[in-house]
């Protein structure tokens, strides 16, 4: 990938020296002229999380956090592959090529869009469903992140059941040294990528904000492939006393992609670029409401409460045949042969409260945390919906709704 953008990053070059070459008649070396040997500097910015932060133990953990301000990435895509450089044991994969998903997996598991993790963004569950369907289908830009947190192995129980672990997005705060700050990342590339990040924050008496905006347009390396994507979030947080805030978040991330189709290995050995398929669309539509409460009530005690929820629906309408099978006109219509439309709607909620205590036993200091969590999933599946012979986006059925599936058409 090819692009631009308005962001200047300097690397640091590598060293000077001489080079002896041995030659042909024995115990005889000629010194040649200096030579400079120019290479990046990549400082390795992945650092563990503390021992104790909020009301979270990593003590003797294994933790990882990624500054995104600090490695040389390609964000906009979300290259997945030069984020996660420096995390051994992680598998990222390319499922579009468009990135609209980080695809991501540790130990070995399925990175399909990281369902193997419990995804978050600033401590809030993302999963569209944690255990029916928990693909991450939620995507913010990486623009708007200041950091990557990943959490594996036992430290990770703390967060849910997932086998692979926690990843934690967390988001810009804003400069709080002034009222009001904005920012703009423009990115222009290849496959006629445009992409426009915008976002104001700062701080007003004891209030703190951040809000963001960022559309996306881009084509793929394949013909027929294209994709357009819109994500928006509003943070709110009021700061009564040191001791105790009040978070308020708004987080919604939409994208369509018009998808190539699936290709053989001859099919791909002759031209990689071709496509099998020019009618399949997939588009989800995720909203992450939440409010978060710290409350520092003593010294050594600390209390957090924690309410959201991921509400949307994933959409798909497609000609879901094996690539064998070409998507032609049927003679005896003259028209394409029906799509298939499949819907599911998201409506999980969460409500988890946890209780950090420092304490002391002898001249040993420790800390205890302990917590409940309560999860209700409603994940309501539409599938095998007959649609149009259409070419466009269109959520439709040639055959009236049943109760498994209806008519439902969200835009971008």
């Amino acid at each position: 990938m090819k692009y631009f953008k308005l962001i200047f990053t300097f690397y640091f070059t590598g060293f000077v020296g001489h080079v002896a070459v041995a030659q042909d008649a024995p115990n005889q070396v000629k010194v040649l002229d200096s030579i400079t040997i120019k290479s990046y500097l990549y400082l390795n910015n992945i650092k563990p999380l503390p021992a104790v932060q909020g009301t979270y133990i990593f003590s003797g953990k294994k933790t990882e956090v990624i500054s995104l301000a600090q490695i040389p990435a390609d964000v906009t895509n979300k290259t997945g592959r030069q984020i996660f450089a420096k995390i051994p044991g992680v598998f990222v994969y390319d499922m579009d090529g468009s990135g609209n998903q980080v695809n991501i997996a540790a130990r070995g598991l399925d990175p399909h869009r990281g369902w193997e993790f419990n995804n978050r963004k600033d401590g809030i569950i993302t999963n569209s469903d944690m255990y029916g369907y928990p693909a991450s289908h939620f995507s913010m830009p990486f623009e708007s992140l200041e950091r990557v947190e990943l959490v594996r192995g036992t430290g990770s129980l703390q967060y849910g059941a997932q086998f692979g672990g926690m990843i934690n997005y967390i988001t810009k705060q804003g400069d709080t040294s002034r009222p009001i700050s904005f920012e703009n990342i423009t990115t222009a590339g290849s496959f006629n990528l445009l992409s426009s990040y915008n976002a104001i924050g700062g701080k007003i008496g004891k209030l703190r904000y951040y809000a963001y905006i960022q559309k996306k347009s881009r084509d793929g390396y394949r013909k027929n492939e294209h994709t357009n994507s819109e994500s928006e979030a509003v943070i709110l947080t009021y700061e009564p006393t040191n001791k105790f805030s009040i978070r308020a978040e708004w987080a919604r991330s939409t994208y369509r992609h018009r998808i190539p189709g699936a290709l053989n290995d001859s099919m791909f050995a002759a031209d990689p670029t071709q496509v099998t398929r020019s009618r399949n669309y997939f588009s989800p539509d995720i909203h992450v409401p939440s409010i978060t409460i710290n409350w520092q009530v003593a010294n050594n005690t600390k209390f957090q409460l924690t309410t959201s929820a991921v509400l949307g629906a994933r959409n798909s309408v497609q000609f879901d045949k094996p690539t064998n099978i070409k998507d032609s006109i049927v003679t005896a219509t003259l028209q394409y042969n029906n799509r298939q439309v499949d819907i599911d709607n998201f409506n999980s909620y969460t409500t988890e409260l946890r209780l950090l205590q420092h304490y002391s036993i002898g001249k040993k200091t420790a800390s205890l945390v302990t917590g409940i969590q309560y999860m209700n999933n409603d994940l309501h599946r539409r599938q095998l919906g007959k649609g149009t012979t259409g070419s466009d986006y269109d959520l439709s059925l040639s055959v009236p709704a049943s109760e498994e599936m209806c008519t439902l058409k969200p835009t971008i």
